[in-house]
């Protein structure tokens, strides 16, 4: 999503993960599962919230964020290369049916979902 002007984006559950800004906004929410919640946020021009206690900022930004229970996520894989796509594949075979979270920001491993 690429957003201007003053733009107020809320992700996640309704627990108010919140990001707010003016100037230019690029927001991708990466393929995830289950209630694990990924975002990465290019930005240029003044921003603040509340999402994974974001600092401040004015002028270019770029961030990235993983939002995940414990309880729900022991194991976290963020895969952000096709390498790291094959090696994660290995990783999760092994594991069994101890399926870990998964952040997919190539796109190139479908995450099976979570029970």
């Amino acid at each position: 999503m690429m957003s201007a002007g003053c733009t107020s984006i809320s992700v996640g559950s309704a627990d108010g993960q919140e990001f707010a800004g003016l100037g230019y906004y690029q927001v991708k929410l990466p393929a995830s599962q289950g209630t694990l919640v990924a975002v990465e946020r290019e930005s240029v021009g003044i921003g603040w919230g509340s999402l994974a206690r974001s600092a401040a900022f004015l002028g270019y930004d770029k961030s990235e964020w993983v939002i995940a229970d414990p309880a729900d996520c022991q194991l976290l894989i963020v895969i952000k290369s096709a390498a790291q796509a094959e090696n994660a594949k290995e990783i999760i075979e092994l594991l069994g049916d101890k399926s870990p979270c998964i952040v997919d920001q190539t796109g190139s491993l479908q995450p099976s979902p979570r029970p």
